[in-house]
């Protein structure tokens, strides 16, 4: 599902639908997510969907490229209008889906730094960039950006994060 008026590919139209039927896992994802969104590109592509493709890699270029201009890491999602600030926040005056609250707007997964933005985002402009033709400033931008921390050697130790990692847990995963 694309939003036509920036091309962003949504990954849900709903929030806070439970995992299961009165659970408290109800997440918001209205949003991009630039891995799916990778994939999404990848099919669109082979779709011959060359308005939808370019579309939707414009939005993610345009994304990258502002993000990289203000000097910060990629994000792993950003909001159907390019917003990156996507705070999650409670609506405790609403019940839920058959009682299963929480009801959340916003994903506080888009503080967690994963590398393989980069990666994905170099993977959707080599399947929807048309050789030999000149690129939009954004992309250009993008492309020629590298991330302010090699990713390299597995030198960087970053500690878990993401809504199921244990705080109390001291192990540290390798880039």
């Amino acid at each position: 599902m694309a939003f036509a008026p920036t091309g962003a590919i949504v990954a849900a139209a709903t929030t806070s639908l439970p995992e299961k039927t009165g659970g408290m896992r109800n997440w918001d994802y209205r949003f991009t997510w630039v891995r799916d969104a990778s994939f999404t590109l990848q099919a669109l592509a082979t779709a011959a969907c060359e308005t939808e493709k370019n579309c939707s890699f414009g939005f993610l270029a345009r994304a990258a490229a502002t993000q990289l201009d203000r000097g910060a890491d990629l994000q792993i999602m950003y909001g159907i209008g390019g917003e990156r600030d996507l705070s999650e926040r409670l609506l405790p005056h609403l019940s839920g889906w058959r009682n299963s609250g929480p009801v959340r707007i916003g994903n506080d997964a888009w503080r967690q730094r994963q590398l393989d933005v980069y990666g994905e985002l170099l993977d959707a402009a080599h399947q929807t960039l048309p050789p030999h033709e000149p690129l939009d400033p954004a992309t250009r931008t993008f492309l020629s950006r590298r991330p302010r921390q090699p990713a390299g050697g597995g030198s960087n130790r970053i500690r878990a994060s993401g809504k199921d990692a244990d705080p109390a847990d001291t192990s540290f995963t390798r880039n």
